[in-house]
């Protein structure tokens, strides 16, 4: 079965479990912060979870496209589930989030020495941007010491709003994250807004 696989169907449900891993850390921490972690009891029954094991045994190989999709609309929409539910009412909640989001970030964190050329690859190794034939992250300036890039198109959002979740708060968890993953890299992440962001050697 795994045979019919390419590596790039491996390299995307990477980063799902990735997103994936970042809610379940969450919603770790949400608990041991006590965080209303109670509004989350029905999250499986609303959105499903991710299946466990080697890709080649677990996707549909009739359907691989197919299936790669629904495993982004199912972490996609429990972030925002999570983070619309711990944030409701407790205006505290997003800064403990963040703090995690970043330390998952730090967990997950980029070599020291790399060139903006391997931050923006790592970057597009680690976060979902929907399907690669989505052609989101597109990259506008290069050179040695800075990479800038642009999203086409905001992928998240129809998540977020089919959960009822301001997609802003993705955007300060996604940041965080970041702000994690090249932290002691010698390459500084700048949100520049308007989809735009780049990284600069330091």
């Amino acid at each position: 079965m795994s045979a019919i696989l390419g590596p790039i169907h491996h390299w995307l449900f990477r980063k799902i479990k990735i997103q994936n891993d970042l809610t379940n850390a969450l919603i770790a921490t949400a608990k041991d912060k006590g965080l209303n972690v109670a509004a989350l009891a029905d999250i499986d029954e609303k959105f499903g979870s991710l299946p466990e094991g080697d890709l080649g045994n677990i996707i549909d190989p009739t359907n691989i496209h197919g299936w790669l999709q629904d495993k982004i609309a199912i972490v996609e929409r429990r972030l925002a589930y999570v983070a619309k539910n711990l944030t409701e009412g407790n205006a505290d909640a997003i800064g403990i989030i963040c703090e995690r989001a970043r330390a998952f970030g730090k967990e997950n964190a980029i070599e020291s020495g790399a060139s903006p050329v391997d931050g923006f690859e790592y970057y597009e190794n680690t976060f979902v941007s929907g399907m690669p034939c989505d052609g989101v992250n597109m990259v506008v300036n290069e050179d040695s010491d800075e990479l800038m890039w642009q999203e086409t198109v905001d992928i998240h959002k129809q998540y977020w709003d089919e959960v009822g979740a301001n997609v802003a708060l993705f955007y300060e968890i996604r940041n965080a994250m970041i702000e994690g993953v090249f932290d002691g890299s010698g390459l500084t992440y700048y949100a520049l807004g308007n989809g735009s962001y780049k990284l600069v050697r330091e």
